[in-house]
């Protein structure tokens, strides 16, 4: 019995996800439910027959029976349901947080408990020490802050990445009840590598890690120039081809999205009118529509950029995050076109993460800090910096207006005469609050009024905290809380958001689009295959590594773009690209000579087809040329 039949007719059987029940009459007495067991072995409704027949081994005192060739006898017995009330108390407890606590993880005597609580400690205030540093008087030489790594548990990974490695345990949720607490409780102890391959082994489900599986041994296979013909393949994952119009491209990406994102297929896109078929496409795909939804003419995200200047996309250097909009924005036909949108996003980035595509959506760390923290309130100065450096800085001198006027008027020393004098007095480098004549509006958005008639209300050292507090609300807060809420309803539909919890925001930044990349001429050389009338030793080869390691920012994205249809390398650099970037010789025809021709790509293969140039300027001139000119379609070369 295959993997996926096994699955399907243990859920047949009850060993699947929910729980076989029948109600014979209105009495709560008489709701039951059948019990399966191996020996005396429960099994749980959540498990596959694999983690059943697993469980039964551990238990059993007879260690030397074959597990593939014995007899299991499965046997079932009719129980009551308890009372609703006592139900309901039962429920409010998770089976892993049952299966913690009686394996000692939440013994707070453990020392172990102990060591890990203290970690967990110290990591948070070594990652919020500049933001604990601008509420303390605490000199900043003396804050030490600790390289993420110096966290990271050496012997832990080893283990983690071991137990990942083991398809049968990974693919039947039979992992070890302390990876998935250390994980979600400990993040920290493993690096992002070890995270990013336990979130795709157990978050995409039972086919995608099957797949996963199957796709390394094959690989391994080919590199041992060996492949075994009589292998079955399991799991094997649908495709959902669709076709779309690339003018329209955003609008067909919002349908194909509502249509097909939350489907468990994998996604391949065609555009009308040309040939391209595959993975080229595909990649190319998510990385115009990442583009397409930074236009500035969606009017979604905060821009710090000159329409003039900067083209149609919105800038900020310290990545894109949402535009503040008040309560009743999102009531008119214009709101709910933006919260849509959101939500297609949210969609977008998930399922680009389920199907392991890149996208190039620069996103604001703090954008994913209230993604992932949707509860914890952020309102301190250090946030707003992140989002907006020239609003933090001008808050902070705000801010000195609102100190100040606190310690004056917890002075006790001082009448009320005087106080309401030094109230009056009170100047930032020669400048009174009343100098700066700021209104009660948000600051860059005049429609956003922070009180009644907030644009034609002064800011004044009576009212200079309310309306501190207001435009940190409004930046942070309720100006973009229900942004963020349909981006997360839309990623939620693809596959769980709580899965990226072990991820701090500043690493879905990198996933997402800001990650840093090597271009080194030592790890280009390694990277790249050279075949077909090049060797590692060809003067070509030589010259593309020297034109490649001194790309620009925007060179690298084009060139990226223009051979895997992606403006972005994978998580791992160019060792991670599938296939391997391969570079081979185009020849020419008499009387053309190589110089005459431009550089080709099969971006589906990452297969770039490069003339033997006669030097290595002619290299640089055509490869420009063909960069540029090759964007935006898929045709025959």
């Amino acid at each position: 019995m295959g993997i996926d039949e096994d699955v399907a007719y243990a859920k047949q059987i009850g060993i699947g996800k929910g729980k076989m029940t029948r109600t014979m009459t209105n009495d709560p007495q008489d709701s039951w439910h059948f019990e399966f067991s191996i020996g005396d072995v429960a099994i749980d409704n959540e498990w596959t027959i694999y983690k059943a027949i697993h469980q039964y081994i551990k238990q059993s005192t007879d260690k030397s029976r074959n597990r593939w060739s014995s007899i299991y006898a499965i046997k079932y017995k009719k129980v009551y349901d308890p009372p609703k009330n006592l139900e309901m108390l039962q429920l409010q407890s998770s089976s892993f947080e049952e299966a913690a606590a009686c394996t000692g993880y939440y013994d707070h005597k453990n020392v172990y408990s102990q060591i890990l609580r203290l970690l967990r400690e110290l990591h948070t205030l070594n990652t919020r020490c500049l933001e604990i540093h601008s509420q303390t008087s605490i000199c900043g030489k003396s804050l030490a802050v600790l390289q993420p790594s110096n966290f990271i548990n050496v012997k832990l990974t080893a283990k983690m990445n071991r137990q990942l490695e083991e398809p049968m345990i990974v693919v039947n949720s039979c992992l070890p009840n302390w990876c998935e607490y250390l994980t979600k409780e400990y993040s920290f102890l493993f690096p992002f590598e070890t995270r990013y391959l336990y979130l795709q082994s157990t978050a995409f489900g039972c086919s995608r890690s099957i797949a996963r599986y199957q796709n390394i041994q094959a690989r391994s296979s080919r590199l041992d120039s060996r492949r075994d013909d009589l292998q079955p393949v399991l799991g094997r994952i649908q495709r959902q081809k669709v076709r779309i119009s690339r003018p329209r491209i955003l609008e067909s990406a919002v349908k194909v999205m509502d249509l097909y994102g939350s489907l468990p297929s994998i996604l391949e896109v065609e555009y009308f009118e040309e040939v391209g078929t595959g993975l080229g496409p595909t990649l190319e795909f998510y990385a115009a529509v990442s583009k397409e939804f930074c236009k500035r003419s969606l009017t979604l995200w905060r821009d710090d950029g000159n329409s003039s200047t900067s083209g149609s996309y919105a800038t900020s250097s310290q990545g894109l995050f949402p535009r503040p909009r008040s309560e009743l924005y999102f009531e008119s036909e214009n709101g709910i076109r933006i919260l849509n949108l959101y939500k297609a996003m949210g969609k977008f980035v998930a399922k680009a993460l389920f199907d392991t595509r890149i996208i190039d959506l620069p996103l604001n760390s703090i954008f994913f800090k209230i993604f992932l923290n949707p509860q914890e309130k952020i309102q301190t100065l250090s946030d707003i910096r992140q989002v907006d450096s020239g609003i933090g800085n001008s808050l902070e001198v705000i801010s000195y207006f609102a100190r100040e006027k606190q310690r004056i008027l917890q002075d006790f020393a001082l009448s009320e005469v005087q106080r309401q004098k030094s109230l009056r007095r009170i100047k930032y480098q020669g400048v009174s609050l009343e100098d700066i004549c700021l209104d009660c509006t948000l600051p860059g958005y005049p429609d956003i009024e922070l009180t009644e008639n907030g644009a034609n209300t002064p800011v004044n050292i009576q009212n200079v905290e309310e309306y501190l507090d207001a435009v940190i609300e409004y930046t942070v807060g309720s100006g973009v809380t229900k942004q963020i809420e349909a981006f997360r309803s839309g990623f939620d539909t693809v596959f769980p958001s709580k899965h990226l919890k072990t991820f701090s925001a500043d690493e879905l930044v990198m996933l997402f689009g800001q990650a840093e990349e090597d271009w080194s001429p030592s790890t280009l050389l390694d990277a790249i295959r050279a075949d077909h009338g090049y060797t590692p030793d060809s003067l070509s080869i030589k010259y593309l590594v020297e034109i490649m390691s001194s790309f620009t920012s925007k060179e690298r994205r084009e060139f990226l773009r223009f051979v895997t249809g992606s403006p972005r390398l994978p998580i791992g650099g160019f060792k991670s690209l599938t296939p391997r970037f391969t570079v081979v010789c185009k020849p020419n025809e008499l009387p053309l000579t190589p110089d005459d021709y431009l550089p080709s790509v099969m971006t589906c293969v990452n297969y770039l087809k490069m003339p033997n140039y006669t030097s290595q300027d002619v290299m640089k001139s055509k490869l420009d040329t063909a960069m540029k000119e090759g964007q935006g379609s898929f045709h025959l070369s």
